[in-house]
């Protein structure tokens, strides 16, 4: 019960600073409109997420978060000397005034509600995204405080999760691999003992990466060690989306430390377990790389923290390394054809990394 009423007043006191926010925003500016014309110049500031060049990995919790002085603040005025300025001033209005409802009702909205509101003044959904996690860096809140959510309970309000007997974690990026074993029960059946299977269909939403935080978190108070595995296609976006649940995006820097799973391993693939049993899988094994890939692979190694020179993981830009050399990429249905199959290639790499 104690830490139930704890985590009901954090909550309350973070409504609070976000209905205090919107609606000192929304007051200034309909005071502003009570001007007269040459003294009714008004304007609307956000706080800029930082780009992946502006990153750096915190000593205290191995997420990825803002360097010294990556912030930085964008105001749209209105009357503006563009069309788009004036545009984008109306669309941050125009949510806010949506978030100042729902959160003065308790009301739980998505995204998507909000772009299908009026699809036409926002033009895409996109904009809506990049507004909607602007103002929560602004405010210095996550998405949830805005009751911006998924329309499902929240993780973290779960009253329990039964992991006792679980040994392992397997986060895969493609769900009809995730699909393959999960009929198998490969989950349940596992020589290293029962796990879970999670997949968060590509790159993660907040809600898959919340809830396998809240699993690493769990734990940590165990005498036996709950490890956690990721199993993503060799190549640069499989690479990026572990990265993604080990070390946060940026486009997220503010909750990183909240999200992250600092033990994640990679088990695989790599376009070097393909190159080290050629015999087994054929030379059909490897596919060539797009030039998207190159140029992806390319920006991952010069513009995050997490693959450069002097970054925590070599072996991860060895292997972008080896792609580029070799304009190679596996992908992870290959394991279907070796010995095993998928099943047994897994149990030969947990067991090498117990």
């Amino acid at each position: 019960m104690a830490s139930q009423s704890i985590q009901s007043l954090e909550l309350k006191e973070q409504d609070a600073s976000v209905r205090e926010y919107i609606g000192k925003t929304l007051v200034t500016l309909v005071h502003g409109l009570t001007l007269p014309p040459p003294e009714a110049h008004l304007s609307l500031s956000v706080k800029r997420r930082a780009n992946s060049t502006s990153c750096i990995i915190s000593p205290i919790t191995g997420a990825l978060e803002a360097g010294p002085r990556a912030e930085t603040t964008r105001t749209y005025l209105w009357p503006a000397k563009t069309a788009y300025e004036e545009w984008k001033f109306t669309v941050i209005l125009r949510i806010l005034a949506i978030l100042d409802q729902v959160t003065r009702t308790g009301q739980l909205i998505s995204k998507r509600d909000i772009y299908y509101i009026d699809p036409g003044f926002f033009r895409a959904q996109y904009v809506v995204d990049g507004v909607i996690d602007d103002l929560a860096y602004t405010i210095g809140v996550d998405r949830e405080a805005l009751n911006v959510d998924t329309l499902i309970p929240r993780i973290e309000n779960a009253d329990e999760i039964e992991i006792s007997r679980v040994r392992w974690v397997l986060v895969i990026e493609k769900e009809a691999v995730f699909h393959r074993l999960a009929r198998t029960a490969y989950h349940i059946r596992a020589t290293a003992g029962e796990g879970l299977l999670v997949t968060g269909k590509g790159y993660p939403d907040l809600s898959t990466r919340l809830f396998l935080r809240k699993l690493f978190d769990l734990a940590s108070t165990r005498i036996v060690p709950l490890r956690f595995y990721a199993l993503t296609d060799g190549d640069p976006h499989g690479i990026a989306i572990m990265s993604t649940y080990k070390y946060g995006s940026a486009a997220h820097l503010h909750e990183n430390a909240r999200l992250s799973i600092p033990r994640l391993q990679w088990l695989g693939l790599r376009v070097s377990d393909i190159i080290a049993v050629p015999e087994v899988l054929g030379d059909k094994a490897l596919l060539s790389l797009t030039g998207r890939d190159r140029k992806k692979i390319i920006s991952m190694l010069y513009n995050s923290p997490v693959w450069a020179s002097d970054g925590p993981e070599l072996q991860w830009r060895v292997e972008l390394q080896r792609m580029l050399l070799l304009n190679a990429k596996a992908e992870i249905e290959i394991l279907y054809e070796c010995s095993g199959g998928l099943e047994g290639w897994i149990e030969r790499r947990m067991f090498r990394q117990e």
